[in-house]
């Protein structure tokens, strides 16, 4: 039945037999017994495509369901062990998990050897349950996903720049000067090409037009290192730079909208023993900050 419902989820039966860690061959053997016992064809097979039936759309439905109710009574089960086993699938922000979770993930996997780990680095917002990541970090505002959310730390940010590039560049007095300025964007900012600015109750929304906009946070830190203009970072990112006067922050009397760093997982009444584990140790590491120790 697994062996279907991963072939019908994807419609690919080398794509299938990865997942499952078997050969083609392997999964084509379990299918064909799963179909010889109920009778009917659940897969449409050519040279080109694979489909399902109708009764492989049926079979699937109802599949899906009974082998949830399996993983629910191995999660009650497995939540109750005292050593965290198996795999366990983490989904992180590219910038933040090479940053700061690369960092500590060994000393994660020595204290629990008998746990492999399963690493994805995306920008991207995935799918916890569709994509049966175990935990993912966001970062940001949550929106009600049904998922439960623990914060680990909150998500400073501010706009900074180069002594260097301040040293030539127009005044910098108010949020509108901006406008004057080289920016350096990240493309995955919610607002677009706004940048939001609150000062006690007054709020400056200053449209941008960067001279770099980029998916990735580093690099726009590594241009603004450079000398290429201001940029909106997280503190995570460029806490390095302006704890060693690389970069300064600008602007000081007006803040970025706070957010937070939250670790994410699948609502259940069973947590598995292997998230709980990394729950607790992402908190253990994070509740102080995850920027540099010296105050910025």
């Amino acid at each position: 039945m697994r062996a279907f419902v991963e072939s019908a989820r994807r419609l690919n039966f080398a794509a299938a037999a990865r997942e499952l860690e078997l050969t083609p061959s392997a999964l084509g053997r379990r299918i064909q017994r799963l179909e010889d016992r109920l009778g009917v064809a659940l897969f449409v097979r050519s040279t080109r495509r694979v489909a399902l039936t109708d009764a492989g759309m049926l079979y699937w439905r109802q599949s899906e369901e009974i082998l949830s109710a399996i993983a629910e009574a191995d999660a009650s089960t497995s939540s109750l062990g005292e050593r965290p086993t198996g795999l366990l699938r983490i989904s992180a922000p590219a910038s933040f998990g090479r940053l700061h979770l690369s960092g500590v993930l060994p000393s994660f996997l020595q204290e629990n050897p008998d746990l492999r780990v399963d690493l994805t680095y995306t920008d991207q917002i995935v799918d916890v349950i569709e994509t049966r990541v175990d935990v993912a970090i966001r970062i940001g505002q949550l929106e009600d996903s049904g998922l439960i959310a623990r914060l680990l730390a909150p998500n400073l940010r501010r706009l900074v720049a180069a002594p260097a590039y301040l040293a030539s560049a127009p005044a910098l007095n108010a949020p509108q000067d901006l406008r004057a300025h080289q920016t350096l964007h990240f493309s995955h900012l919610r607002g677009g090409e706004t940048w939001t600015l609150q000062r006690d109750k007054e709020v400056a929304r200053v449209p941008i037009t960067p001279v770099l906009r980029s998916n990735d946070a580093l690099a726009l830190c590594d241009a603004a290192l450079a000398g290429e203009g201001i940029a909106l970072l997280a503190d995570f990112i460029s806490g390095a730079g302006l704890n060693d006067g690389r970069l300064v922050s600008v602007l000081d009397d007006w803040r970025i909208p706070d957010t937070g760093i939250y670790v994410v997982y699948a609502a259940s009444e069973y947590v598995p023993c292997k998230i709980r584990t990394f729950v607790d140790f992402l908190v253990a590491n994070f509740s102080n900050g995850v920027c540099p120790t010296k105050s910025i």
